[in-house]
């Protein structure tokens, strides 16, 4: 299982399945890159980590800025999200060896069966998510709406960039 394929799979999820969520790949917050950053209708913050191996996971406890602060120092400060999460492919990380305020979440490949009129019954390959170990709050800071705006032009900016190099592509 690749990165690509859990984010796109919890995307879906989050589209699926939280009605009214809005879900950010590939983010910025602040100075921070965030795989995944979900936020709430109640305007609460997820911050979604994916780790594909092990040997990611462990360079992550080492991340700093520019100006020397550790990733995890920030997240526990409550400057960066409300609540933070890894994403890993089922059993690549045992629930005791994330940080005691991060959660874990299992994702596995499945299918579920689906019907229509014109192919009759058939199988949809999915990504599951399973909550392993939740999160603790480390924020009572909401989202303010300043916040929402620049996360939504960012999106908007991307999703352009993205159209003008698929229509240079096909020139």
């Amino acid at each position: 299982m690749k990165t690509l394929d859990i984010i796109q799979g919890f995307c879906d999820h989050v589209f699926r399945d939280k009605k009214g969520n809005r879900i950010f790949p590939n983010i910025f917050v602040g100075k921070w890159e965030a795989d995944l950053l979900e936020v709430t209708r109640s305007r609460l913050t997820y911050e979604y980590e994916v780790k594909v191996s092990r040997c990611d996971f462990h360079k992550d406890k080492k991340k700093s800025d520019k100006y020397g602060k550790n990733k995890f120092d920030v997240v526990t400060s409550g400057q960066r999200t409300n609540y933070f999460y890894y994403i890993v492919p089922k059993s690549l990380i045992k629930p005791d060896e994330v940080p005691d305020f991060a959660g874990l979440i299992y994702a596995y490949e499945g299918s579920v069966q689906c019907y229509s009129l014109e192919k009759g019954r058939y199988a949809v390959k999915r990504i599951f998510f399973e909550v392993v170990k939740p999160a603790q709050k480390v924020s009572d800071m909401k989202a303010d709406d300043n916040f929402i705006r620049k996360l939504d032009l960012s999106m908007y900016y991307r999703y352009h960039q993205m159209r003008r190099d698929n229509y240079k592509n096909k020139e």
